[in-house]
């Protein structure tokens, strides 16, 4: 073995072996079948740390089950992504001073696919590269072919069935991507603005009315005045008329139990096209719904003079008409919930427009009671709550996109015989009347293709063995944003088109935060390239490192320094290894033969520890699994068995076993050092191909002895830390002493002292620390410099108990306790515990050193 790990060299060739391979693909056959589908990325961009996290935890899941004999199956594939995509394109034939209407529709979309095209094979690279271990061979896009029959078989089943339904409805509207979004593509943020106070005049000139409105520039929509039919104050005046400042329209005052009479001055402006409550209101009462903008944002014919204007620049000049004609009552600051186009951040308008929607109620249900009876598994449980929530308030989902890229609605107009149809396959002439027919222009919502995916990509249209055989998947693992978007509505799907959920658990994964607790993102800055980390720490550190550091569910905090971690770990199993092995490379030994206690101990930790990690990953804890194995490894296994070893000059047969089983152990989280020492130690044979079960051993007895040496040991190192003293005493119960003194040149070695004699009785004068079967104890004549010592004592208790009254003194000022986050709180506690146990461990000492 080579001195140095070289991680790189390593990656490298295992890749190439698992390509020239086909490693991981895989037909169906008699074993149980355990398969995932990936989360498709978009291919909008090339993959971040926070999909590097993901599909992590999806290859340790699918190479867990892999090892154990199932039949693994890891769909990979990417997602077309229809709004992301077509801005990314846009913004690009910008730069060049063109746009997509210089392509017209069908050579824009060449652009688009040839730009995709692009974008995937390096999205399939970089998985590949952070040793994801997909069945390559089955690669899908959410446009290839028979996803794209699916999407239509799937629109006209619902179409048939009337859950697809064309209106005119306030949508939101992104005036920058020049469609509609459904409810989940907005985000929401709380931002600063104004609430604008405006006098309506009566129509019959006798006063006027206050109406307090955010959006000053929709008046012009308005068709109502609305009032609480409650609000005594106000409700004389329903029925009367107002006159709309500017473009001197009379509209009426209704009276709704809809408006909050606690807001504003109570009196509330109706703009049923540019706003959904008002639409609700405008559908109740037989309002005029008056559209005010065009598709851009900016202001239409019906807007008087102000037509042709931007929205914000409207509203500039409507305001100052209004202070020229004393109509401005007051201004005052307001913060209220903006919503933003998910994409391009552009603020979205409500919208009257015709689109095609979805009617989820019936789909709901199913979908809510698989939860409520548990049928579906969520880790962590919490999420429950949220998803069950969701669908039991669940709104239509508006599924049309003003887009060229994407599905295009299977719906086609004859304009002869004004018929409608929908068809699976593309058609040209009205198959009632046979006359010319036209497709619509819209694209379905890149949902709606997603939702699709568990069994669309398994070959549910046309009902394959491997669809009958991978279908349904086992887990899905996913991020909290795209519960609704995504999850929710794949088992709605998976249950309406299959009869079956599409999978049973699902787990949702943290987010990935920096050092601060800030969430990584472009526009701050503080990302991290993951291809930066595999080429600096490699690819096994980077996996192990970010899902050690997150505990179920919980947002790991990163930074570059922490792949630290997992390289140093990497390090430390290749150093072992050669440790191990020394000048002879040899094979592990299928079944160990323990020799003495210390073999028995490690044994027994190394079935226990089996059993654990075992646990943990069935029960989704993988960050307690990495965590289980890192810490049997580093802390039992080099830090005291090998050191027992090294010390008795044992030989290398139950270490080789051992190491070779936690290598089996770390092969989901660590691929390539893995599969590389595995081939040293065995025969050849990669990990998934040996068989496994877990190993089982106890000697409860051997580890109870090695624990109590182990105490004596740690024992030992502290006083000959505090003393500064080589020769050591014991005092051990009898039923231990046997085996200390068997065991002292082991003690000795590892206590690094020169001596250790067993006392009966305790000295009157010395310095003592206990541990399971007695103390260890240096005798004060012993020690060298004993007033230096006295001195650099007590010098360190008055800098101990400084550190205490400053840190109790923060505890207790309420200013600082309420500023301060928990974790620092609770931090601070504990360093008064330690700081606490520290002073009381030198009084005890300085006790002793001073009679």
């Amino acid at each position: 073995m080579e001195k140095i790990y070289d991680f790189k060299t390593n990656e490298e060739k295992w890749n190439k072996k698992w390509s020239e391979e086909k490693t991981f693909h895989t037909n169906p056959d008699s074993r149980e079948c355990y398969s995932i589908v990936i989360p498709p990325p978009n291919v909008t961009d090339i993959l971040h740390l926070g999909h590097a996290f993901n599909n992590s935890i999806q290859d340790i899941l699918i190479r867990y089950h892999r090892n154990r004999g199932y039949n693994a199956e890891w769909l990979p594939g990417t997602d077309h992504a229809g709004i992301a995509t077509q801005v990314v394109v846009e913004k690009l034939l910008k730069k060049d001073g063109k746009k997509k209407e210089d392509f017209g529709r069908e050579g824009f979309e060449q652009e688009v696919w040839k730009w995709a095209k692009e974008r995937r094979f390096t999205i399939l690279n970089q998985l590949k590269g952070i040793g994801a271990s997909c069945d390559w061979e089955r690669t899908k896009f959410t446009l290839d072919e028979d996803m794209s029959k699916t999407v239509a078989e799937v629109f006209k089943r619902l179409y048939d069935k009337k859950y697809i339904y064309k209106g005119n409805y306030i949508v939101n509207w992104c005036p920058r991507c020049h469609t509609a979004l459904s409810d989940e593509e907005v985000d929401y943020n709380e931002r600063n603005g104004k609430l604008y106070y405006i006098k309506y005049p009566l129509a019959d000139k006798s006063g006027h009315i206050t109406v307090a409105t955010t959006r000053p520039e929709t008046m012009l929509g308005d068709t109502a005045v609305a009032v609480n039919p409650t609000d005594e104050t106000k409700n004389h005046l329903i029925g009367r008329k107002v006159m709309l400042p500017l473009l001197n329209r009379e509209i009426e005052i209704i009276g709704d139990e809809f408006v909050d009479k606690e807001f504003g001055t109570g009196f509330v402006k109706v703009t049923p096209a540019h706003d959904p409550n008002d639409f609700n209101m405008g559908v109740k009462h037989s309002l005029e719904k008056r559209v005010i903008m065009d598709t851009r944002g900016f202001i239409n014919e019906n807007g008087g003079k102000y037509a042709g204007l931007e929205r914000y620049k409207a509203r500039e000049e409507i305001l100052k008409d209004l202070e020229t004609l004393g109509l401005v009552d007051k201004i005052e600051d307001y913060k209220n919930s903006v919503g933003e186009c998910y994409r391009c951040k552009t603020t979205i308008e409500p919208y009257l427009s015709e689109q095609w929607f979805v009617d989820m109620t019936e789909l709901a249900k199913p979908a809510l009671e698989a939860s409520k009876n548990n049928t579906l598994r969520f880790y962590p449980s919490r999420w429950q709550g949220v998803y069950n929530h969701w669908l039991s308030n669940i709104k239509p989902w508006c599924i049309s996109r003003q887009l060229w890229w994407g599905h295009r609605i299977p719906v086609y107009y004859c304009d002869k015989c004004s018929s409608e149809h929908v068809s699976v396959e593309k058609i040209s002439k009205c198959p009632k009347c046979g006359g010319e027919v036209r497709q619509d222009e819209n694209v379905l919502d890149t949902w709606f293709s997603s939702w699709l995916w568990p069994f669309a990509t398994f070959g549910w249209i046309e009902k394959s063995p491997d669809y009958r055989y991978f279908y349904p998947t086992r887990v899905i693992v996913s991020a909290s944003e795209i519960l609704f978007f995504w999850i929710a509505r794949m088992i709605m799907a998976g249950i309406e088109f299959t009869g079956e959920l599409p999978f049973r658990d699902i787990f949702i994964h943290g987010t990935v935060r920096d050092s601060k607790g800030v969430k990584m993102s472009k526009s701050l800055g503080n990302g991290i390239d993951p291809l930066i980390i595999t080429n600096k720490f490699g690819a096994d550190a980077l996996r192990f490192t970010i899902v050690f550091l997150s505990g179920q569910g919980k947002d790991p905090n990163i930074s570059e320094k922490s792949f630290e971690l997992g390289r140093n770990f990497a390090n430390k199993i290749w150093n072992a290894a050669r440790f191990i092995l020394g000048e002879d490379v040899c094979k592990a030994p299928s079944k160990p033969e323990p020799k003495d206690d210390a073999d028995r101990w490690i044994l027994t930790l190394l079935s226990e520890t089996e059993r654990n990690f075992n646990a943990a990953i069935k029960q989704y804890r993988l960050s307690d699994g990495a965590q289980i194995a890192y810490e049997f490894f580093w802390k039992e296994f080099c830090d005291w068995y090998l050191e027992i070893m090294k010390a008795n000059g044992k030989e290398n047969k139950v270490a080789l076993f051992v190491l070779r089983r936690v290598m089996l152990l770390l092969n989901p989280y660590m691929p390539y050092i893995t599969e590389e020492m595995n081939r040293i130690l065995s025969d050849g044979k990669m990990i998934h191909e040996e068989e496994y079960s877990e190993f089982e051993f106890s000697d409860q007895k051997a580890k109870e002895n090695v624990e109590n040496l182990k105490s004596m040991i740690n024992s030992g190192r502290n006083i000959v830390q505090e003393t500064g003293a080589k020769e050591i005493q014991a005092l051990c119960d009898s039923d231990f002493r046997v085996l200390a003194e068997k065991s002292k040149e082991m003690i000795m070695k590892l206590s690094k002292i020169d001596s250790i004699e067993f006392l009966s009785e305790k000295p009157s004068r010395a310095v003592a620390t206990p541990f399971i079967k007695g103390i260890v104890l240096v005798r004060a004549e012993q020690i060298s410099n004993i007033e230096e010592r006295i001195a650099k004592y007590k010098k360190e208790m008055s800098q101990i108990e400084a550190e205490i009254d400053k840190t109790k003194s923060n505890l207790s000022n309420e200013g600082f306790l309420k500023k301060a986050d928990e974790a620092v709180v609770e931090s601070m506690k504990e360093k008064v515990r330690e700081f606490g146990l520290k002073r009381d461990r030198i009084e005890e000492i300085l006790k002793s050193l001073e009679g």
